[in-house]
Order: structure tokens, then C-alpha cells, then sequence
């Protein structure tokens, strides 16, 4: 069985259900591996992926320092095995030696290592979707989980000078604003019947 090297490609969401899954890709024959994974091990691929440090090493991170530090680094890490797609995995140690591993727990491990992620042709023939088939989001019913926006100088900017032509009216609702324009108006009404109750007084002080 060949080595085929696979590229990590991201962490999306799956509906219904929210389920986590992890995409990865055989570039020469643009097939995809899917891997349901739990949140903790999402949580821990996405630190990699980004290269955010944590205060205290992940139980990913651990687990490299220590075989880095027994002399024994992780080499590589090789998904061996897919059935009714429950994948499985082992850690290639520098020395040889392999160890048995869930997939998931397998390709943190990697990304915290900086090493290659392989799977076997076996594996690739059996679980591979190919890319070129229709739109595999669709049929994945895949939903790229929402990134919050990236807050720059001149999209703050872009709020302050939208903020210049704002007026309070802007904020009010149709009612509220139907009932601003009818207080106006009885207020206008107020404003001419005091006027005119004013040039009738004139008028009788005029007369005396």
C-alpha cells in the first residue's frame, strides 16, 4: 500500500446538527477525505491551522514536546484504515515505531509537529470523494462556519463618517416616527390657535 500525502484543508460545519468535519485533500487527483470529528479535537486543529499560542501546552502540543523531547519525534502520521466511515490512524515516530491513534487526534498531532499527513491508496479509493463530480458542498449539505469580520483603520474610518450623517430620526420605527409627525402637527395646530387668541387681544386693546 502507497503513501499518498494529504493537505490539510479546513474545519466546516455540517447541517443538520452542527457536526464538525475535516476536509482533507489529495491535490494530484482532487479527491477529499471527510472526517467527523468532536469539537475538542476541531478546537485543537483550529489552534494549529491558525499558530495561536495557549498560556498552557493542548494535550496535541504535549504529547509532540514530549516525544520531541524523549528523542523520538513524530515523523509523520498515516490514516490507515476507513470502516463505515470511522477512520483510523497511527503516529510514525523518527524511530520507526508506530502507534495507534484516532484520525482526528492523528492530524493535530501533525499540525502542532509540522509534519506530513498521508493516507493509504486503500483508504483513498474507498472514502475518496471526488471533487470533480458536482458540488460537493451541496452534497455534503456543508456550511463554512461564520468568521467574524476583520476590523481595520479604515473600515473604522468608514463608520465615523457614516455615523456623521446619521440623525436621530434615523433610529425610529414607522409608528414612532407617524407619531413624531402627529405631535408636530398638534403642536403646530397649538402654536396658530394661541396666535390667533393673541391678535384678538391686540385687536380689543386697540379698540380701547
Amino acid at each position: 500500500m502507497a503513501d499518498i500525502v494529504l493537505k490539510v484543508l479546513e474545519i466546516r460545519i455540517v447541517l443538520p446538527g452542527n457536526q464538525p468535519i475535516l476536509l482533507l485533500l489529495h491535490q494530484q487527483s482532487q479527491r477529499l477525505l471527510r472526517l467527523w470529528i468532536g469539537p475538542s479535537e476541531g478546537t485543537a486543529i483550529g489552534l494549529a491551522q491558525q499558530g495561536i499560542d495557549t498560556p498552557r501546552p493542548t494535550t496535541h502540543q504535549l504529547l509532540v514536546d514530549a516525544l520531541r523531547q524523549a528523542g523520538d519525534p513524530l515523523q509523520a502520521v498515516r490514516i490507515s484504515k476507513v470502516d463505515e466511515e470511522v477512520f483510523y490512524a497511527e503516529l510514525i515516530l523518527t524511530s520507526g515505531t508506530t502507534v495507534d491513534s484516532r484520525a482526528s487526534d492523528a492530524v493535530a498531532s501533525a499540525l502542532f509537529a509540522d509534519v506530513p499527513v498521508y493516507a493509504t491508496d486503500t483508504v483513498l479509493d474507498a472514502a475518496g470523494i471526488d471533487l470533480t463530480e458536482g458540488d460537493i458542498a451541496a452534497e455534503l449539505n456543508i456550511e463554512q462556519p461564520e468568521i467574524e469580520p476583520e476590523i481595520t483603520e479604515e473600515s473604522v474610518d468608514e463608520f465615523r463618517e457614516f455615523l456623521k450623517d446619521l440623525n436621530p430620526e434615523d433610529f425610529l420605527t414607522p409608528e414612532e416616527t407617524a407619531k413624531e409627525e402627529q405631535a408636530d402637527t398638534s403642536s403646530a395646530h397649538e402654536d396658530d390657535d394661541d396666535n390667533g387668541d393673541n391678535d384678538g387681544n391686540d385687536a380689543e386693546d386697540t379698540e380701547k
